[in-house]
């Protein structure tokens, strides 16, 4: 509507602007090619300052009319284009930046599916990519996957200043590199500001992030929910099994997986249930261990990759270990104590959260929750102890920040105000992250 409104504006100043000059032109013609013909005769007869003029008769009628119309008619058409342009300016403006969002969206896409996709997935939808661990000389210990994050929820937990920081610099020590021109990258500002508009467009609604919230956390509990429901666990077997039995008959195969899905659907309800029942630091574990959304990532060893091992065969690439498996010990005890035991809260890229370590720093569970609600700020302190460095170094969880360190030229600008006036949510609840607190506490 704002473009439709911006171009009958535009359309309407064209047909004024073509107006007056046709009008401009007609005069010219009037008074330079045909009043003011070349003259005949003496010049003391016939030049024009020597003619007589117009009496008083026909100056105050005829001529002074035509020239008071005149006036009324251009009088008309300002009083009419002024406001009409004046109204159609927010639209030309709103016309602006919605074409040059676009437009940033567009490029920073192509780019992002360059650059970004074979770490972070198509859509940034999160992927893995092959590095090493290294120790603080940079030697070669491992070889690891590591496991790149989704990005469709970043800018609820990051400002703009933090991920174009990230961008710049990178993340260490992350395998993610610095793309930015400021940090050696081959990105200009314009193509970070392009990425950056990119990855607003992709992110999830508060819906949508909610789910997949309650989506890891029920994958965590499944097993236990699970054995603590046989009768249900064996009917979605049975429903699985018809599926697989069904073959080429579509009737059977479409009414088994009916049953596939309603019997997940209850499961899921069990489960949240379940999730609702525990206590609070029980559930707090649950939320620190949840991948992207929770923060085991960063503070406990090892959560973000997996040990790899040669390839079975060739060209499939290298096998990933899985986490607890008799062949990950086997390369922690050949690797002498090189590589941290997989303690929770047991410090990564973020410090070690146990042995009392957030009572030290936050008195209050209040003041802990606080800070997980908002993150790190540039310049502001937190706790006892802490300094907000600005970098994006902790996220945060319970407020969307994704415009926070911005002003109204920004690419993202308005991100955190939803299309009704309220406010976008934060990532987890308060309730959650109350929760988080109660288990980083008890560490």
């Amino acid at each position: 509507m704002t473009l439709l409104a911006s171009s009958t504006q535009r359309n309407l100043g064209m047909a004024i602007a073509v107006v007056a000059i046709v009008g401009f032109a007609v005069y010219l013609i009037y008074n330079v090619m045909w009043a003011g013909r070349k003259e005949r005769g003496s010049e003391l007869e016939l030049a024009p300052n020597r003619k007589p003029y117009l009496d008083d008769e026909q100056l105050e009628t005829k001529r002074l009319d035509l020239a008071l119309v005149s006036g009324l008619v251009t009088l008309v058409i300002i009083g009419v284009a002024l406001p009409l342009y004046w109204l159609g300016e927010p639209g030309r403006q709103q016309g602006y930046v919605d074409d040059s969002r676009r437009q940033f969206t567009s490029r920073g896409g192509e780019q992002f599916e360059e650059r970004c996709a074979s770490c972070h997935g198509g859509g940034g939808l999160g992927g893995a990519t092959a590095t090493s661990v290294v120790d603080d000389a940079g030697n070669f210990i491992a070889a690891i996957e590591w496991e790149v994050p989704a990005l469709t929820t970043t800018l609820y937990r990051f400002s703009e200043e933090e991920v174009r920081h990230i961008l710049n610099y990178g993340r260490p020590p992350t395998p993610m590199a610095a793309w930015g021109a400021p940090g050696g990258g081959p990105l200009t500002t314009q193509q970070v500001d392009e990425l950056i508009q990119y990855i607003q467009s992709i992110q999830l609604s508060p819906e949508e992030m909610e789910e997949e919230v309650w989506d890891g956390l029920i994958t965590q509990v499944r097993d236990d929910v699970l054995a603590a429901n046989v009768e249900v666990d064996e009917r979605l077997k049975s429903a699985q099994a018809a599926v697989a039995a069904a073959g080429a008959d579509e009737a059977a195969a479409e009414a088994a997986a009916r049953q596939v899905a309603a019997t997940e659907q209850e499961i899921r309800e069990i489960s949240e249930q379940y999730l609702r029942n525990l206590n609070s630091p029980d559930r707090g574990e649950l939320l620190f261990n949840n991948g992207v959304y929770g923060c085991a990532r960063c503070h406990s060893p090892r959560d973000s990759w997996r040990f790899t091992g040669p390839e079975v065969e060739p060209g499939e690439g290298p096998v990933v270990l899985a986490r607890g498996s008799e062949e990950e010990a086997e390369v922690v005890a050949a690797l002498g104590g090189l590589i941290p035991a997989p303690v929770s809260g047991g410090g990564a890229f973020g410090p070690n959260l146990t042995n009392g370590a957030t009572l030290r720093q936050f008195d209050t569970a209040e003041g802990h929750a606080a800070f997980i609600t908002v993150g790190s700020v540039e310049g502001v302190g937190f706790g006892n102890f802490g300094q907000g460095d600005g970098g994006g170094q902790m996220p945060a969880f319970g407020a969307c920040v994704g415009d926070r360190d911005s002003g109204e030229r920004s690419p993202i600008y308005g991100f955190c105000t939803m299309e009704d006036g309220t406010p976008r949510p934060g990532t987890l609840t308060n309730e959650q992250i109350f929760d988080i607190v109660a288990y980083e506490r008890g560490l």
